[in-house]
């Protein structure tokens, strides 16, 4: 009987964080497979909800899926898995993906997705999956910065092994490649802490202990977010230390934390905050503040995604026959532009489509904005040459000689009902899973 397993992703599928998972648990997928064979699964012109990956004789079903909580981007399941449970309790690896590393990010790269793995230890106590932080973009020099090795001393004291990938897609672990332990106790967490150097400009985190507390002064709102907790760097970086803390043996009576910037009012509205959520057994005080109530998250962990806007979009890059240079699905990370000869970065801040495909027989290059059926007028906007101006720009830098074409992906019942409006659409998708695609 032939192996079979289910992975369910927030993300667009990607080839390499499925090849990691499967090797953590000792299948090999050749470097032979790429992308290009992870196919949706159609009959006629219906899709049946999830994408299909066979190799040496073993079958991956993948679904896309909602978090229902701060959810981990790819969790790989038996093929037996009942993907309706909405539990996570019996997932095999859990796989956390990103591009950004140190020098792009020090305290996003090592910090921020701490707290997706210890709110996944809390709802589900009893479960031990392989945890994985995978860097998909091998950037790490050959000596770390101080703040990503304490980082990555944290994610060794949670259980969570650490990869990247070198030019041959040969898999390395980075806690073996620097050497990286265990915290050994909290007072060597405040000494390693308290070391870094303080950056001009920023509120660098601060540890000490006072009597039989620990203090710790760290900022949890942003410039944008004022008063609110929001600053995920240190959001995560509170939630795994203190997690790390609590299971060492010179542990204090309470922790105080100080100068954290958030206002008494936003604690009175019971925020269904993932940070109060993952210090509910921890003995914590934010000065100057009281937390009136800790939040209860609800399972189901996840739900199955089968028919959205973000669905529509990722199923027609998957059908497309001409090369893709740049996709930003919703909720998903944000890719490179891909020229002939050339890569070029997109600013978060940039307005940017969907998805973006060339013809190269005919020099054109499509710029494609997915959208509900509701929301049709705003894709219109949002395809206009004012609002994609700087994106066009780089556009025609990668590819001088072509000609901008411009369509919509949309989520809907009958394209018959838009025959003549500003830009074609050029693929549906139906509630059933029926869609319509113009090559």
């Amino acid at each position: 009987m032939q192996p079979t397993f289910i992975v369910l992703t927030e993300e667009k599928p990607n080839i390499d964080e499925i090849r990691l998972m499967l090797e953590i648990i000792d299948y090999k997928i050749p470097t032979s497979i790429t992308n290009l064979d992870i196919r949706p699964k159609i009959i006629g012109n219906k899709f049946e909800g999830y994408m299909i990956l066979e190799f040496n004789h073993i079958v991956i079903h993948i679904y896309l899926c909602k978090g229902m909580t701060s959810c981990i981007d790819y969790m790989l399941f038996k093929g037996d898995f009942n993907i309706r449970s909405g539990s996570a309790s019996e997932v095999l690896v859990l796989l956390e993906s990103t591009k950004t590393c140190d020098i792009i990010s020090r305290n996003t790269a090592v910090y921020q997705r701490l707290s997706k793995f210890v709110m996944y230890d809390i709802m589900y106590p009893n479960s031990s999956p392989k945890k994985i932080m995978f860097y998909c973009n091998d950037q790490w020099k050959d000596k770390l910065t101080k703040t990503a090795e304490f980082g990555m001393k944290q994610m060794i004291s949670l259980n969570i092994d650490i990869y990247t990938y070198n030019d041959n897609k040969e898999f390395i672990n980075l806690k073996n490649k620097y050497n990286i332990n265990s915290f050994i106790s909290c007072d060597e967490i405040i000494e390693l802490k308290n070391i870094m150097k303080e950056k001009k400009g920023n509120e660098s985190i601060r540890m000490y202990r006072e009597e039989n507390n620990i203090v710790i002064s760290l900022k949890l709102d942003k410039r944008n977010c004022i008063g609110k907790i929001s600053h995920d760097p240190n959001v995560g970086f509170l939630i795994g230390i203190l997690n790390i803390m609590k299971d060492r043996n010179d542990i204090p009576e309470k922790y105080i934390i100080k100068n954290h910037h958030i206002d008494q009012d936003y604690f009175n509205k019971y925020p269904k905050s993932k940070l109060i959520y993952c210090l509910k057994d921890i003995p914590i005080e934010f000065e100057n503040c009281e937390i009136k109530e800790k939040p209860i998250f609800s399972k189901p962990y996840f739900k199955i995604d089968t028919i959205s806007e973000k669905v529509a979009s990722i199923l027609y890059e998957l059908i497309l026959p001409y090369p893709i240079f740049f996709s930003n699905h919703g909720g998903c990370a944000l890719t490179d532009m891909k020229g002939h000869d050339k890569i070029e970065k997109v600013g978060k801040n940039m307005h940017r489509p969907d998805l973006c495909y060339i013809k190269e027989e005919t020099n054109e290059i499509f710029i494609i904005e997915g959208k509900k059926e509701k929301e049709i007028s705003k894709g219109i906007k949002q395809l206009s040459n004012e609002y994609l101006e700087n994106f066009i720009k780089k556009c025609l830098e990668l590819y001088p000689k072509y000609i901008i074409k411009k369509g919509l992906c949309i989520l809907m019942n009958d394209i018959s009902n838009y025959n003549n409006i500003e830009y074609p659409i050029l693929f549906s998708l139906d509630k059933n899973g029926y869609f319509k695609y113009v090559q």
